[in-house]
């Protein structure tokens, strides 16, 4: 087999290794990433001690913040073999899935801290569950724009999937006519 081919013992490593964006675009949006996991940090270093109705709540902005960093540059991290070609490595694979069942759980933990405060007065400053205001708003507002982008991608598939039953059952259709 020559070095060119793909590697027939890890074939899905060679169609993960294939980006489905392109590189400009894929730059531009780990860079919007980039920013916002800065910013998440940045807050909740600044407002650290602001919320003592929901202490965790910094610690839940700087710890998402770090590990989304760093998973974001372990995506930047390609391994070159010998023909100077970029590949993905497999032990850098598995430490992309479990930072990511990480990312998910803690996100999920994440949403409890931050929305158990939602029906609290959160913004009066005599009430003991109170939050500093940019702080809360700041984590309430970066779950709740997760949760819409995980519902627009989620009704992207499941149309896409409603597509392809639709196109495939037309074209047997078409061949049984």
């Amino acid at each position: 087999m020559e070095d060119g081919d793909d590697n027939p013992r890890n074939p899905l490593l060679s169609v993960v290794q294939e980006s489905f964006l392109p590189k400009t675009v894929s730059i531009a949006l780990k860079c919007i990433l980039v920013g916002i996991n800065i910013s998440s940090i940045v807050i909740g270093v600044i407002y650290f001690n602001d919320c003592p109705g929901q202490p965790l709540i910094p610690y839940y902005l700087i710890v998402s913040g770090g590990a989304s960093l760093l998973y974001l540059f372990m995506t930047c991290l390609p391994c070159i073999d010998s023909d100077r070609v970029t590949t993905i490595n497999l032990a850098n694979l598995c430490a992309q899935g479990l930072m990511i069942l990480f990312l998910f759980a803690f996100f999920i933990v994440g949403n409890v801290w931050v929305y158990s405060l939602y029906n609290e007065p959160w913004n009066d400053p005599r009430s003991p569950s109170r939050c500093q205001r940019v702080l809360y708003l700041y984590a309430f507002w970066m779950i709740t724009l997760c949760h819409l982008c995980f519902l627009v991608l989620l009704s992207t598939y499941l149309c896409l999937l409603l597509c392809l039953l639709i196109l495939k059952k037309s074209i047997i259709g078409g061949r049984l006519s």
